[in-house]
């Protein structure tokens, strides 16, 4: 499944609280995920994936150049902690980012971005609440327990006792 997990306006410290395995795949399918939004949007480039095109994920980066901007941002701060966390060098691109980084900024700016800003999707099941950061960290919390794992010293979110269901 596809997803960004939104776990605090500060993509930064999204970031650093994603478990290892989110870090990975945060990069490698939120890439993916950009790389078929400007698509839809008409950039057209041979080589780039094109995936989950109807995915709320995918729409929703593909609605608006915002949208889509805020999250590269997400992506690159999962890139960024990727390689804080398995020691990959600063001349090291995972392979989805770097059909990302390709990307021409000024092509993009230039697309047919046809709607309006908004806040992400919530793909968090039954635990959707007004505030998507309170969504995915409900969903964290109670979904993805059996995935906590945090290498280097990365710890849990202190939230995690405050959003548990029981």
């Amino acid at each position: 499944m596809v997803n960004a997990f939104w776990l605090d306006r500060n993509l930064e410290q999204t970031a650093r609280w994603l478990v290892n395995s989110h870090v990975t795949s945060s990069v490698f399918e939120c890439s993916m995920v950009l790389t078929t939004a400007v698509q839809l949007r008409g950039y057209d480039e041979e080589g780039l994936s094109f995936t989950h095109s109807k995915h709320p994920l995918t729409q929703w980066a593909a609605r608006a150049l915002e949208n889509w901007e805020y999250l590269r941002e997400y992506t690159a701060c999962a890139h960024e902690e990727w390689r804080y966390r398995w020691n990959h060098g600063l001349d090291e691109y995972h392979g989805s980012w770097a059909g990302v980084r390709r990307l021409n900024d000024d092509r993009i700016a230039a697309l047919d971005w046809t709607g309006n800003p908004g806040d992400p999707p919530q793909v968090v099941g039954d635990w959707r609440t007004d505030d998507y950061v309170d969504a995915y960290r409900l969903y964290y919390a109670n979904e993805k327990r059996h995935l906590f794992e945090w290498a280097k010293n990365r710890r849990p979110p202190p939230w995690l006792d405050e959003y548990r269901r029981e």
